[in-house]
């Protein structure tokens, strides 16, 4: 991967998946442990500017003792772990908590909940954070992915995706109380998918339009599903999921990047369903940050 950018190095990790180190500046003895689900990693980055904590990555929904060994070799005195304990087991927590390192957990029942419950940890901790706001689908993970690699400084407030315009509305007063945490004027910006394309409207009064290269956003979708589908033991549902990348894919080529979009989305949701209960799920927003 010589000549990459480090913020296109650090994608193609979360892309793959798995277990791995991304270093920050140093903090007062934290570390933030969190899975490789794209959204949590985003609260994560964004727990990890407001602390200086440095993040480690686990595969989702997996004990990985290697990483236990990484945390300890860097000889925290804390570990946040983002997340519920179906995206990072509690099987980390115990091994922690027994070598006398405190834990805390910052995590909702999904991955919304969480990145929600992070935004607020960070404003009622009064903490410093640079970067704008991005309201995007949790479920979208191209999307997050794309505006990751795009923006280092990015914050990204991962949305519900049953009725993204409603969520918006019904979140305005965190979305406008981030947006002016600690004195930081930072811009808040919606996914161009969350415009309404009848009459050009926001669903929000001071948020603005990303510049999103659409296609892009989804073939890092695509990319991240394949990966996540060689983590299904079950053959059925790993060739279902399979078949939704080869739909989206051909959907994408005909320019009807909306209709690849869901089926990207209906994707990861049977994926991380089966990755979670062993055997094939609905797509729905339980298969997130703790279900």
């Amino acid at each position: 991967m010589m000549g990459l950018k480090p913020l296109s190095i650090f994608v193609a990790f979360l892309i793959i998946g798995g277990a791995f180190w991304w270093p920050v500046r140093a903090s007062a003895g934290r570390i933030i442990l969190v899975s490789d689900n794209p959204a949590d990693y985003a609260a994560a980055r964004a727990v990890s500017s407001a602390t200086g904590a440095e993040i480690i990555t686990s595969p989702w929904g997996r004990f990985d003792d290697s990483v236990v060994q990484k945390v300890l070799s860097l000889a925290p005195g804390e570990v946040i772990i983002i997340g519920g304990p179906v995206a990072v087991p509690g099987d980390y927590a115990e091994n922690l908590n027994a070598r006398g390192i405190k834990v805390t957990r910052i995590a909702g029942e999904d991955r919304a909940e969480t990145s929600e419950t992070v935004l607020n940890w960070i404003i009622d901790g009064g903490y410093r954070v640079k970067g704008d706001l991005y309201l995007l689908d949790g479920w979208d993970e191209g999307s997050i992915l794309y505006v990751l690699q795009s923006d280092e400084n990015a914050i990204v407030f991962a949305l519900p995706h049953h009725d993204l315009v409603n969520a918006i509305h019904e979140k305005s007063g965190l979305t406008n109380k981030m947006a002016s945490a600690t004195g930081y004027g930072r811009s808040v910006y919606v996914y161009p998918t969350l415009v309404d394309a009848s009459n050009g409207s926001l669903p929000c009064s001071n948020c603005s339009v990303m510049e999103a290269d659409e296609l892009k956003a989804l073939s890092l979708s695509v990319s991240r599903l394949k990966a996540l589908s060689r983590g299904i033991g079950d053959d059925a549902t790993r060739a279902l999921v399979i078949g939704k990348v080869e739909s989206a894919e051909s959907l994408a080529s005909q320019g009807e990047l909306e209709k690849a979009r869901k089926i990207l989305i209906e994707g990861f949701g049977i994926a991380y369903s089966a990755m979670a209960t062993k055997k094939p799920g609905p797509a729905d927003t339980s298969s997130g940050s703790s279900g």
